[in-house]
């Protein structure tokens, strides 16, 4: 797994220099959430292709900061990288995805899980965990990250809601 700055650079350095110097700026200040809009708004606007295991990166950076919801649309629109194969692909759980439910452990106990990236090395997904909202939707933000392979009755790894670049860390280390 890769630390906070290093991703922040790789993600930057996609982008032409003054506009990456202008993104890791943002981030300098404690900005992260312009800085995300901005890298975004610049890979669309110079019509960079990004690889899908980047555009995983970007989605679950956004999702640390808090703004997944606003830019999963826009990271959508990025112009798809030709090659090379990506190892992570993002899951559209936006309507026809039916929630997973495991009973053990007991944090994750009644809680909808939701399959939200999938390793094509190994099959195991990433998924967030919900709590329901008195009028019996899901929270807007994930409660737990847990990665699991699918048909089993419960998951490899369960990690706390601040915990998602670590989740995805070890989603990406599979031995596959």
């Amino acid at each position: 797994m890769t630390d906070d700055v290093t991703t922040w650079r790789a993600l930057a350095a996609l982008l032409p220099c003054e506009r990456a110097r202008e993104v890791l700026d943002l981030r300098a200040i404690g900005e992260q959430e312009s800085a995300l809009a901005e890298l975004v708004s610049g890979l669309l606007e110079h019509d960079i292709p990004i690889t899908e295991d980047v555009r995983v990166q970007l989605v679950v950076t956004a999702e640390d900061w808090g703004s997944r919801e606003a830019l999963v649309g826009r990271i959508a629109q990025c112009r798809p990288a030709l090659s090379p194969r990506s190892r992570l692909r993002l899951i559209d759980s936006r309507g026809d995805s039916t929630p997973v439910a495991f009973g053990s452990p007991p944090e994750l106990s009644g809680l909808p899980v939701l399959p939200w990236i999938a390793c094509e090395s190994c099959g195991q997904l990433l998924a967030r965990a919900h709590t329901r909202e008195p009028w019996g939707g899901m929270s807007f933000l994930a409660v737990h990250y847990v990665i699991y392979q699918p048909g089993t009755a419960a998951p490899e790894f369960v990690f706390g809601a601040t915990e998602v670049q670590r989740a995805l860390g070890a989603l990406s280390s599979c031995s596959q």
